[in-house]
Formats: structure tokens, C-alpha cells, sequence
């Protein structure tokens, strides 16, 4: 729960931030346009914690899940017994899950926060966003996953695979078949057949090379190795996130949503700006089967002028602020992700995504990062060559999963 200075301080922001804007509405001026703005910053301060709130609450479902997976596990005829090891084991884990799911965090047991460490690599091989870099050590996991949250949120969102080919293939549905009337002896004749296809994730290579010097790396008096390691994880995630985004796809790169041309999208309703009737559609166009899990994906420039946007006939905001009651901030009753990737509101882009992550994405991890230093090849020059490798790829998997704004009146 945020505290009560930081609720106090969005609230009083939020309804300043309404009188301000309506009467902005009523007569625009450049006074109450920074107004706006210096408001807005108050909001950004505290988005950190909002964000937060929902990715914890995403990797929440995700433990969920998992632990739903291994209660199937635990109750399998043959594994029921005391003395079966992956029964027992299945049910440690359990034991240790539940008592720190009821626990603040500062008063969880380090054991069992240990044991369903080691536990999760050994128990459970799942595909969604808790998953990806389980077999990556423990210290690399944690300064990785860090890494990935803050930077890259898709993946938080996605559903990752852990593959051991150079791709993952996934069976597709591209057609229905169809049913039809008949009478009590009118002959039946075929009313056509489902049609299949085959989706392909290629996990091409991304890697890094750093030099340094033998010197430092004999005089720093920290772990510069630890630290080479972390700021190449932290370029994989910008990498990552770039290309979930815009990505080319294929076994190059990531297909990035906005390159993927068979994700619908929705006019903004004008040639240059967001509105709201055209958040609303957007909304709405989005299948309800979808659009129960679905979150809204933008940048910050664009969640500024989001902030802004009424209901034309009730005069109700699009955004709420979710802090007072520990959830996250809202757009149309929907959390959201900051994707810092994502274009700016401009004529005939597409700035905002709404989608149900988890169904449009899908991330394969083929070889989580590695760190190799050569002492060779800059040996006369006094230099100790790092390189680090990771294998990932990803792509849009249920296209109708998710939908774009454009930017356009028509």
C-alpha cells in the first residue's frame, strides 16, 4: 500500500489537476497549459509506483499459475504418497509458496523464499512471464529480471517460452468450418472443413562486446565483472524492448506490434490528436474475451496528454489514479504499461496499443545471457575482451489480441 503522504499528494494533484484543466477548456491559455504540466510531473513522480502495482500484480497471477501447475503434479495418481521425491518436493514447495503469499514482505521467512528459488527452476517449466530466465544463476536471474521489468515490460506481459531449437513452432487456426439445416432424410453433404497453419519464433543472436583494461579490472575495488555483466543485460532489455515494438521480424529480429500488419486499429477520430471518443472506441473494438485482461501500452509523452481526455457526455476523466486504494492507475477502468518505445502522438502514427499481452505475444529464449572474458586477443594492447551472447526472439501469435490507434480522422 503507498503511503498516506504519497496518496494524499496525487489526490490533491488529481482535483487540482480537473478545476485546471476544465477551466483550460473554457479559455486556453499558455498559464494554465504549464500548470497542466507541472501537475502532470507531480503524477509522473508517483507512475513508478502505479507500474509497480501492476507487474506485481501480473507475475502474482503468473506464481498462480505456476502453483496451479504443480498442485496438478501433487495430485497425480502414483505422486500422492509421502515417500515419492517429486511428490514431496512439489508439496515443499506449496508449503513454502503459501506461507510467504500470506506474509508482508518484511516479515517473510528467508528459508522459504530460498527454497522456492531453487525450487522454481527444478519444478516447473512454463511459458509465461515469470519463466524467462529460470536457468540463469541465481545472482544473473535477479539482476536480469531486474533489468527486464524496468526497461522492458513486455515481457512481464508476454507469454515467454523457453526453448531448446533454434525456434518455436506454433499450430494455427486460418479457417472455420461452418455448419448448415437439413431435413429427417435430406442427404448431408460437407459444409467445409477447418483450415490450419503453422506460426515459426526464430531466436536470433544478440550480443555485446566490452573492453577493458587489465589494470582496472586488477584495481577496481568492486566486482567490475558483475557490473560488465549487468550493463550488458540491462543493453539486451533496451534491445528487447525496441524490437518488441517495431522489430522486423523473421530470424533477424523480434516482429515488433506496430511492424505487424494484421493487428487491427482504430481512428483517433482527428488528423493530429488523441481524443476520447477514439480511446473509447478503441476500447470497445476489442473483442470481450480480450479486452477482460487487456492493458493499454503507450509512453509517457502520450499518457500526459491521455490524462487530459473527458467523456464527451459525462465529463468523466479517462485516467483515475489508483493509489489510494494500493492498485494501479486506470485508463477507462483498464491498467496500463508504459512502453517507452512507442511512438508520439502524431498524424497517422500509431501511439497506443490495447491488448491482451499474454494472447497477441509470445517471447522464445533460446540461450539466456552469457559472459566470456578473452585475455588474448587484447593482450599486447592491455586489454581483457568481455563478450556476452543471448539467443531471443518474439512476434505477434493471436493478432486479433490486440488493436492500434491511429492517429487519423479517416
Amino acid at each position: 500500500m503507498a503511503d498516506k503522504d504519497a496518496v494524499q499528494e496525487v489526490m490533491e494533484a488529481f482535483n487540482e489537476f480537473k478545476r485546471t484543466n476544465d477551466e483550460n477548456e473554457k479559455k486556453r491559455s499558455a498559464a494554465l497549459d504549464e500548470k497542466l504540466d507541472k501537475i502532470n510531473k507531480v503524477f509522473d513522480k508517483h507512475e513508478g509506483t502505479g507500474q509497480q502495482l501492476l507487474l506485481i500484480e501480473k507475475q502474482n497471477k503468473a506464481m498462480q499459475d505456476q502453483l496451479d501447475a504443480i498442485e496438478k503434479i501433487a495430485n497425480r495418481a502414483g505422486l500422492g504418497g509421502g515417500s515419492d521425491p517429486q511428490a514431496k518436493a512439489a508439496q515443499e514447495y506449496l508449503d513454502a509458496f503459501d506461507r510467504v503469499m500470506r506474509k508482508s514482505p518484511e516479515n517473510r521467512d528467508p528459508a522459504d523464499l530460498t527454497l522456492i528459488r531453487e525450487r522454481s527452476a527444478a519444478l516447473i517449466k512454463t511459458d509465461d512471464a515469470s519463466a524467462g530466465f529460470l536457468l540463469a544463476p541465481p545472482d544473473m536471474q535477479r539482476e536480469i529480471i531486474k533489468n527486464v521489468i524496468e526497461l522492458t515490460p513486455i515481457r512481464s506481459l508476454a507469454t515467454v517460452r523457453s526453448i531448446g531449437v533454434g525456434s518455436l513452432k506454433m499450430p494455427k487456426k486460418v479457417g472455420n468450418g461452418s455448419a448448415s439445416r437439413t431435413g429427417e432424410t435430406t442427404k448431408r453433404t460437407n459444409t467445409g472443413d477447418p483450415a490450419y497453419g503453422m506460426l515459426e519464433f526464430f531466436a536470433p543472436e544478440m550480443f555485446a562486446r566490452i573492453e577493458v583494461s587489465q589494470q582496472m579490472l586488477e584495481d577496481a575495488d568492486y566486482d567490475l565483472a558483475a557490473e560488465l555483466r549487468e550493463d550488458a543485460a540491462e543493453q539486451f532489455a533496451v534491445r528487447e524492448g525496441m524490437e518488441s515494438i517495431s522489430g522486423t521480424g523473421g530470424n533477424a529480429q523480434m516482429e515488433g506490434i506496430l511492424t505487424n500488419t494484421s493487428i487491427g486499429f482504430t481512428l483517433s477520430g482527428d488528423a493530429s490528436k488523441l481524443t476520447a471518443d477514439g480511446m473509447i472506441a478503441l476500447y470497445h473494438d476489442l473483442k470481450t474475451a480480450y479486452a477482460r485482461n487487456a492493458l493499454w501500452g503507450l509512453n509517457r509523452n502520450t499518457l500526459g496528454q491521455v490524462r487530459r481526455l473527458k467523456e464527451t457526455t459525462t465529463g468523466q476523466y479517462l485516467w483515475a489514479p489508483g493509489i489510494a486504494n494500493g492498485a494501479p492507475n486506470t485508463i477507462l477502468g483498464a491498467g496500463y504499461a508504459e512502453m517507452a518505445d512507442m511512438p508520439n502522438v502524431a498524424a497517422n502514427s500509431f501511439p497506443i496499443t490495447f491488448a491482451d499481452w499474454k494472447k497477441l505475444y509470445v517471447i522464445v529464449d533460446r540461450l539466456n545471457v552469457s559472459l566470456s572474458a578473452d585475455y588474448i586477443t587484447g593482450a599486447d594492447d592491455g586489454l581483457v575482451v568481455f563478450r556476452a551472447r543471448r539467443r531471443v526472439g518474439g512476434g505477434v501469435r493471436q493478432a486479433e489480441a490486440g488493436r492500434k490507434l491511429k492517429i487519423a480522422a479517416s
